[in-house]
């Protein structure tokens, strides 16, 4: 949930190719600027889907950036609408590399598209949180960091996918209410020890809010990328 009104039927930059590339993944697009210097690739929670998190890119309003809102891949499970990155809970290794899969595809996209040194960062929301921040470690420096929001990951994650310590991991913030019911406070900072152990640069704040994203954070996370 995030504490603004979701914007919906804003209209969109197309990308036919990117459409083309990735058939089987629905997105939505948000730029700012008439020039893309980053790209933010931004993953919705569960029962989420590609509008989920139009509104933080606005609240965060990056210069010279481009939105990009995947689709997970599958319908959330027990909820009569929605999306869900893995389909079981706890998800399979073939799950977890499939939508690993869809971030890589994409970064590789505009890599390709536009140019090498573009930045590329991963920002994700509860469960796109874990994502984002298993598919960072597991890219490692392929992107420049990773935003993750009231996220978490499972050390049986880690080992699953063999990820050891490296010198070569992006930096991650993280970002989490003290009053989280739903992935409580004590799940970021085990990401937070997790990333450290591993090597990781961690940039670790907390807000007092629920399972939200507060417009407090924006400027928090505008200033991460912008670093």
């Amino acid at each position: 949930m995030i504490l603004f009104s979701v914007w919906r039927n804003m209209r969109e930059v197309d990308y036919p190719d990117l459409r083309s590339e990735l058939s089987n993944t629905e997105f939505q697009f948000k730029q700012f600027g008439k020039t893309c210097k980053t790209i933010i690739i931004a993953l919705h929670g569960w029962t989420g889907d590609e509008h989920s998190l139009i509104p933080v890119s606005i609240g965060v309003r990056l210069p010279n950036s481009l939105w990009v809102f995947p689709r997970a891949p599958f319908k959330a499970q027990n909820s009569p609408k929605g999306f869900s990155w893995y389909q079981e809970i706890p998800p399979s290794k073939k799950e977890i590399l499939l939508s690993f899969q869809i971030i890589d595809n994409i970064v590789d996209y505009f890599k390709e598209q536009l140019n090498r040194k573009i930045k590329i960062f991963l920002l994700g929301f509860s469960q796109g949180a874990a994502l984002s921040a298993g598919a960072g470690l597991y890219l490692k420096s392929k992107v420049n960091g990773i935003i993750s929001i009231a996220g978490f990951i499972r050390k049986d994650y880690i080992n699953l996918l063999k990820i050891k310590s490296s010198q070569n991991f992006s930096p991650i913030l993280i970002l989490h209410g003290n009053n989280d019911k739903i992935v409580p406070m004590e799940k970021g900072v085990e990401l937070k020890n997790l990333c450290e152990e591993l090597g990781q640069r961690v940039e670790f704040h907390t807000y007092d809010e629920k399972h939200k994203i507060p417009l407090t954070a924006m400027k928090i996370i505008r200033n991460f990328i912008q670093k």
